[in-house]
């Protein structure tokens, strides 16, 4: 046998000989590269002592048995694996001997699902991967799991408790599983030989395969050592609640700052700290004794499983943030900076108190001490802001006092109009062109935990605030909201300035509001950001409730985040499959509209996906129409995407301008050059490549127009209408229009841009033509038809 394979390598016979194994086979000790079929029987146990497992590129392939007494490829602590594929994994069982944290290469059906295993014992775990219904092991789900995967599960095997982390892929159709797109409802769920019931774990906010977790892409990892005597399978579940960050046990290890360094060594998430000397940086620790200040730069995270003890304070930077996730703990004594973007007179913020003591941030807002236009603190006699307003019932507006805003809610607060270092020009025009970013300063004891936040009994309005010193997570925002609110968020930008010095109704612009909700969100001008998920710390936000009925609504350490402190008082920022398109006027109008694709999405209205912009806007707008409503959305979220799609859109006008669609920033499906989106134009019977082309600019003569645009993938008739059909082309100059084709021409017919046929041309009948042309100023459609009967549609611009 050994001459009839003795042109083989050494390593190809040794799998040749291991092939069908039945028994225990010798362990392996060289590095050895797998370039054919390796089949592990049952009950035999194929071992790497040390060296490296390379996989071979296809067709190599490494099985086991499957059976009950399964093979298993497995490895010592020292040894090591390589180049593992989605053409080649370990298809069955992967075993690990060591306590590291190892990646075994699991797969099955050409999927390769890998799974990271932290062992608490060397007697060995066992895992594979199998591409299958998990209701093929059982459909029972316990009352806290609402869904489990319809695509995977993983089974455990051996005698070692380990931590696991699950991943999944674009296949795992993690997105399908959610009502709410919120990792904060994955979990491992795991089969207790009666039902499937949840192992509390945390999705990875840096996946084990590479880049964030996402819902196409990512991981999760249990909190505690998993048992595989205790759970036959394990799979990704969705939760009925969201997931809050563990409250862990405590080390009872002390770590100690004594003003220069650590004793005895630097901490981790599980001990507790003492601050017996200033310290400033970002640190995560189980419980703090402040001792002496902690100072956090903008950028800075304290996150702090339990609570504060001490006399110290917390001295925070705008931009820093202060997590605790325990929410019985003590919050410490926080002294807070935040500063605006720049602001005019008049301008306003939405604002929310970060301390438990509304009162006393209401008199540090009215503080030329804590408030103060540049910074310039008891500069000036009084306050940056006055003329503080909440909503009382959700339709009307009245002043804040010093105990009629509950903590979790919001208030506005405007520059004020006689403060320096402005110019006090009361002039029209001049008392708005400057701008100066207002600064704040609080201090006082950080809120904490979960605060009941009481809403109005009617419909309408409402300011909900973040009560915290760390950002909240909008979209959890969102969920906590539930159906008695419209699933979107209004981020106020104070872009427009206030349009007289007079009091009224009509100053301030309603479409300079960003809105986001779960697809993603809209800008409010051309420079501002899209809202990116998070609510900065002392920010405020609209929701509009949607039943006059009473409600319970609670905020709560679940909602916080570390990350989203340089978010404040602006609106900055994928998802697959969505675009922006923007509106400009010639007057200053801008409005933004996001159109996405998602399985989330429906035809019809979906809360929470499809987001109206405020009803009450000033200037112009874009929006898109769900079918069978005639209300425009800033955002809309249809079902999956495909080419033969239409999307009708809305234009308001609501002043003499003239306009320019553009398009910004596709993802997903549109950030391939495969996919053009066309701007129809159905009155002028053009059809504009937005991503390619440049602005699409036209007039309006109506004030509402339903019917005249539409967003199509498509376009049929597209060849008819290029400028370069039949070697035709027409501009006009010097009031003369001028036109030649490849065919003689029968007529020149021209609209402006409102659809209007302001000139024709008759009875030309050669291919070349100079006329006339004595019109203002403006863009033009020229319309030409030729001799057979082909019309070629151009846009002039007459100079």
């Amino acid at each position: 046998m050994i001459d009839k394979y003795k042109h083989l390598s050494a390593v190809k016979l040794l799998l040749l000989l291991y092939l069908f194994c039945t028994v225990p086979v010798p362990e392996l000790y060289a590095q050895l590269q797998n370039n054919a079929s390796l089949y592990i029987g049952a009950g035999a146990n194929m071992h790497v002592s040390q060296g490296t497992y390379n996989f071979g590129t296809n067709p190599a392939s490494t099985v086991t048995s499957r059976s009950t007494n399964y093979g298993v490829l497995s490895f010592a602590a020292a040894a090591s694996w390589a180049n593992a594929s989605e053409s080649h994994f370990i298809d069955g069982y992967f075993r690990y001997y060591g306590t590291a944290t190892v990646i075994a290469p699991v797969g099955n059906d050409e999927v390769l699902a890998p799974v990271a295993v932290a062992p608490t014992t060397t007697s060995g775990v066992d895992v594979a991967y199998v591409r299958g219904l998990p209701t093929a092991v059982s459909a029972v789900l316990a009352p806290e799991i609402s869904e489990i995967s319809s695509t995977e599960y993983w089974k455990l095997g051996g005698t070692s408790p380990a931590v696991i982390t699950l991943t999944w892929r674009e296949s795992s159709n993690i997105g399908s599983m959610l009502l709410t797109p919120s990792l904060s409802y994955i979990t491992i769920v795991g089969y207790d030989g009666s039902e499937w019931v949840e192992i509390p774990s945390f999705s990875d906010s840096v996946a084990l395969t590479g880049g964030a977790s996402t819902l196409t892409t990512g991981s999760i990892t249990s909190t505690a050592a998993v048992s595989p005597g205790v759970y036959q399978a394990v799979t990704i579940g969705v939760k009925t609640e969201a997931s809050c960050l563990p409250v862990l046990v405590s080390s009872g290890n002390v770590k100690t700052w004594n003003g220069s360094s650590w004793s005895p060594s630097a901490p981790g998430i599980n001990d507790p700290i003492v601050i017996d000397g200033p310290f400033s940086g970002s640190l995560a620790c189980h419980s703090v004794t402040l001792n002496a200040d902690y100072i956090l730069a903008d950028g800075d995270m304290l996150e702090v499983v339990h609570g504060f003890t001490g006399s110290g304070t917390v001295i925070m930077s705008p931009e820093a943030s202060l997590l605790q996730r325990s929410g019985t703990a003590a919050p410490p004594k926080i002294q807070m900076s935040k500063i605006t973007n720049p602001m005019r007179r008049f301008d306003y913020v939405f604002l929310s108190s970060p301390i438990n003591d509304f009162s006393t941030f209401f008199g540090h807002m009215n503080s030329p001490s804590n408030t103060a236009v540049n910074g310039s603190y008891d500069t000036y006699d009084n306050s940056a802001f006055y003329n503080f307003f909440t909503d009382s019932n959700g339709t009307s507006s009245i002043p804040v006092t010093a105990s009629n805003v509950p903590i979790g809610r919001g208030f506005a607060a405007t520059v004020r109009y006689t403060q320096g270092p402005y110019n006090l020009s009361t002039s029209a025009g001049a008392w708005y062109t400057e701008k100066y970013p207002v600064y704040i300063k609080t201090e006082g004891t950080a809120n904490n935990g979960t605060i009941a936040v009481p809403v109005p009994d009617t419909a309408g309005w409402v300011r909900i605030g973040n009560p915290y010193p760390s950002p909240m997570n909008a979209e959890k925002l969102l969920d906590a909201m539930g159906d008695n609110f419209r699933k979107t968020i209004y981020f106020w930008s104070y872009n427009t300035p206030r349009q007289s010095l007079q009091n009224s109704a009509t100053n301030y612009n309603d479409a300079d509001y960003a809105v986001f909700n779960y697809t993603g969100g809209v800008a409010a001008c051309p420079q501002c950001q899209v809202p990116n998920g998070y609510i900065a710390t002392m920010q405020s936000v609209y929701v509009r409730k949607l039943n006059p009925a009473p409600i319970a609504f609670s905020l709560s350490n679940c909602i916080r985040d570390l990350s989203g402190n340089s978010n404040f008082f602006r609106a900055n920022g994928a998802q697959t499959g969505k675009f922006r398109l923007n509106l400009t006027g010639s007057r200053g109008s801008f409005s933004q509209v996001l159109i996405a694709y998602s399985a989330a999405g429906t035809p019809t209205y979906d809360n929470g996906y499809d987001s109206a912009r405020m009803a009450n806007a000033s200037s112009s707008e874009l929006n898109s129409i769900i079918e069978g409503s005639t209300s425009g959305y800033a955002i809309q979220t249809r079902p999956a995407f495909e080419a033969t799609d239409i999307v009708p859109l809305q234009v308001v006008k609501r002043a003499e301008e003239t306009f320019t669609v553009t398009y910004s920033d596709g993802d997903g499906v549109f950030a391939a050059d495969e996919v053009t989106i066309y701007l129809h134009d159905k009155l002028l019977g053009l059809y504009h490549n937005v991503k390619e082309d440049g602005p699409y600019t036209f007039a309006q003569g109506e004030n509402v127009n339903t019917d005249r645009f539409e967003v199509v993938y498509t376009a049929e008739a597209l060849s008819g209408n290029e400028y370069t059909a039949y070697g035709a082309f027409a501009y006009a100059k010097d009031h003369a229009f001028y036109a030649q084709a490849g065919l003689e021409m029968k007529q020149v017919e021209i609209f402006d841009l409102t659809g209007r046929l302001v000139q024709v041309y008759k009875d030309i009948n050669t291919m070349q033509l100079k006329r006339p042309f004595d019109h203002e100023q403006a863009v033009y459609l020229a319309k030409i038809t030729l001799a057979n009967g082909a019309v070629v549609k151009q846009k002039i611009i007459n100079n």
